[in-house]
């Protein structure tokens, strides 16, 4: 079934609010929106590694968009009445953001081993994340 089917039936067959279909669609938005900005992120990183060091700056800065799009699926988890896993992957992604954002400054050592690894367990709960959101849209257009 294709997505602009799935939104058709959304609207049709479900009894929920305007508010609460918004907050879900909006919330797998979101969820795509931050998965991508990972990979982004990690261009960059390759880009500063492989290409120009200069680039680290980008990174870093690139870096302090990602609590904003956690933050927006929180809220929109409430909004939407989303279940509890929808709720607390974000949390748990900001959780390991805050292991990245410590682990960023400890090169030539252990602990600086972690942030790449922890990047990619980031990036797994991201896609883990949209896979929910999706089967959340997907069982609210067939209910």
């Amino acid at each position: 079934m294709t997505y602009s089917a799935l939104i058709e039936n959304f609207d049709k067959k479900t009894d929920a609010s305007p508010r609460i279909r918004w907050a879900t669609y909006s919330y797998l938005g979101a969820a795509v929106l931050l998965t991508a900005s990972i990979l982004i992120q990690v261009y960059i990183a390759g880009m500063a590694v492989f290409v120009d060091s200069a680039r680290w700056s980008t990174h870093v800065s690139f870096g302090n968009v990602l609590p904003v799009f956690l933050l927006l699926l929180v809220v929109l988890a409430f909004i939407g009445r989303l279940s509890r896993i929808h709720k607390v992957l974000p949390v748990v992604i900001f959780l390991l953001y805050f292991v990245q954002f410590s682990t960023a400054h400890r090169f030539g050592s252990l602990v600086g081993a972690v942030h790449p690894v922890n990047a990619v367990v980031i990036f797994w709960l991201s896609t883990v994340t949209i896979r929910h959101a999706w089967e959340e849209v997907t069982s609210r257009s067939h209910s």
